[in-house]
Parts: C-alpha cells; sequence; structure tokens
C-alpha cells in the first residue's frame, strides 16, 4: 500500500520532530536556520486551525483553495507570527517584520494578496513573514481537497505556490505502477504526481538537458538542474537506505550545501527554502 505524504497538509508534528532531531545533530552551516525552523514549526503547530480557507473543489477551479479569500486571515496572523518569532531569527528577518508591522492594514493586505498571487513579487524578508502566517491557514485547508487524478501542473493545485522540493516515494504497490516521484509544496505542504524526467520549473522533458548532482555516500537527496532554464530542484529518495526519517520540508533545510553547490554554478530554484536559499 503506497504511503501517504512525509510531513503533508496538517502533519506539523511530523516536521516539527525531524526538525529537532536534527537540530540537536547539526553544527554546522545549518545549525542557525535549523534553529529558526523549529521556532517557526512550534509557532505554526500552535495556530493551526485557527483559521480556515474556503474551498474551491467543487466548482472545478484552480487553485482548489479560495488562497485569495485567506488573505483576511493571514494578515491577522502576520502581527502575531512577528511578535511570537522576532526574537528567534537573525537581524535582517527582524527589521523585515518591523517593516511589515508599520504598515497600514491596507498596505499589509496588498502584500499577503500580492505574495498569494506571486511570491517572486514580495521582497524574500518579507515574503518570510507572510509565509510563516500563512502557513497555518492554508495547511488547514489542503488537509480537506482531494488532488484530481488529472493534474499534471508544476505549479501547487491545491494553494497555486510553487515546488519546494520533489519526493520519489516507496513504491505503489500497484502493478507495474513503479515509484512515483512527487513535488512537493512550500505553502500548504501538500503533494501531487510529476513525471520522474521533467523538469520542474519550466516543464523540459528532454533528458539530455536535465542532469543530477549526488553527494557521495548520501543517495538520498540529490539536486536535478535543467539547461533550458537554469533551474533546479532537491529531489529526495525516499527509497534510499538512510531515509526511513526524511522529510523533505524538513531536510531541505539541513542540506544547504546543495544549494551551494548549484547556486555557485548558475542555477537557481523557484520556491526557497525558509532558510532563504
Amino acid at each position: 500500500m503506497r504511503r501517504g505524504p512525509r510531513g503533508g497538509p496538517g502533519a506539523l508534528e511530523v516536521r516539527l520532530a525531524r526538525a529537532e532531531r536534527l537540530l540537536g545533530e547539526e553544527v554546522g552551516a545549518a545549525h542557525a536556520p535549523l534553529s529558526v525552523l523549529v521556532a517557526v514549526l512550534r509557532h505554526q503547530q500552535a495556530r493551526a486551525g485557527v483559521a480556515r480557507v474556503a474551498s474551491r473543489a467543487d466548482d472545478g477551479a484552480f487553485p482548489l483553495l479560495d488562497v485569495q479569500g485567506a488573505a483576511p486571515s493571514i494578515v491577522q496572523e502576520l502581527g502575531l507570527a512577528i511578535t511570537t518569532l522576532r526574537a528567534a531569527v537573525p537581524p535582517a528577518l527582524d527589521e523585515a517584520g518591523d517593516q511589515l508591522r508599520a504598515l497600514a492594514p491596507s498596505e499589509s493586505a496588498a502584500v499577503v494578496e500580492t505574495w498569494l498571487d506571486d511570491v517572486a513579487l514580495v521582497e524574500p524578508r518579507l515574503g518570510f513573514w507572510v509565509r510563516v502566517a500563512a502557513g497555518p491557514v492554508l495547511e488547514t485547508g489542503a488537509t480537506g481537497v482531494a488532488i484530481p487524478d488529472e493534474w499534471k501542473g508544476a505549479a501547487c493545485p491545491v494553494c497555486g505556490g510553487q515546488p519546494q522540493a520533489s519526493a520519489i516515494a516507496e513504491e505503489s504497490g500497484e502493478f507495474m505502477a513503479g515509484s512515483p516521484r512527487s513535488l512537493v509544496c512550500g505553502r500548504c505542504a501538500a503533494w501531487w504526481p510529476y513525471p520522474r524526467v521533467t523538469c520542474a520549473v519550466c516543464g523540459e522533458d528532454d533528458p539530455r538537458l536535465m542532469e543530477s548532482f549526488i553527494v557521495e555516500g548520501q543517495r538520498s537527496v540529490r539536486v536535478d538542474t535543467c539547461a533550458t532554464c537554469r533551474g533546479y530542484i532537491k529531489t529526495f529518495d525516499l527509497r534510499e537506505r538512510g531515509a526511513v526519517d526524511l522529510v523533505p520540508l524538513v531536510d531541505d533545510v539541513a542540506t544547504l550545501a546543495l544549494d551551494v553547490w548549484a547556486q555557485q554554478r548558475g542555477f537557481s530554484r523557484s520556491a526557497p527554502s525558509l532558510a532563504g536559499v
């Protein structure tokens, strides 16, 4: 039987437990980002279910959630997130929080609405805070929707966000089905099927234009790059030995060395982790 997504929508306790474990083991460059992630996940777990977002699944609309309708709830969560977490974040993010708190309500709403439409249009440090505030709201909605089997797009069908990571799950158990690949949304934590040899950024499907980089001795995670768009995404292979506890949205933060490798070679990702890269 195919298992459910690790750390998927609403599974904040799974992500938090993994982040706390990695934080206790990490003494290198990923320690500070993991510390921030732990604080964020604790806050989001405390806020889970406080606000809800309506589903548009019955209307056949994309995305399946009424994300713009959730903007007022996210604006309300924004101030609380900044107040609660400001001592846990680096100075640059603390300053960005002050900028958001200084905005008029209509201006804060505009930032949130813009981020929901396209995260690339919001300055990344401000986007960090919107993402923290939006997570519990969008995840609560994501737990209640079913992704259509026919969905093949690279954007999240649930909230419209970009994939933060890719995962190859254990074999499905279905005859000739093999090991499916899923994309993982960084906004609502949804997982959805996506072709194995296709760029998650631009849709390129010529295998000659895509390469993978794997660190020796760490085969459970790799960087998949695309020569067409110069984009990349990390893929976590849950079939590999040592991957039994791996949680993509958390282990993405713990594998910053792979981001450095990719970005030094001119590749970029469409959806950064909570580490900011």
